[in-house]
């Protein structure tokens, strides 16, 4: 049986939905910040984890075209759409956000 990728990242998003909603039900019943900061940085690991499945799974069906295509308009575009998809995922996951005190 071959894996399928679409069915993986959408099982794994619908456990991140639990878990979000498990940290807003902690935040509504008055848990310590810690524990909500803890079980919300899982939550933002999970996400992180299947940004990373999405761009696998993309870079993987555009692999044909890549490295195959003897059109170098083709090459170019895949690869560009992939870089897209990589700026957006290290724009959204891997940045240090400021911390406004005011």
């Amino acid at each position: 049986m071959e894996p399928n990728p679409q069915a993986d990242i959408l099982r794994r998003l619908r456990c991140a939905e639990g878990h979000l909603n498990a940290v807003i039900e902690m935040a509504e019943s008055g848990q310590p910040c810690e524990q909500v900061l803890h079980q919300l940085n899982a939550v933002q690991s999970a996400l992180r984890a299947t940004g990373g499945k999405i761009i696998c799974w993309q870079s993987e069906s555009m692999q044909e075209v890549v490295l195959n295509s003897d059109s170098f308009a083709e090459r170019s575009i895949a690869l560009k759409q992939l870089q897209s998809l990589y700026a957006i995922y290290v724009q959204h996951f891997n940045h240090t956000q400021e911390v406004n005190y005011d």
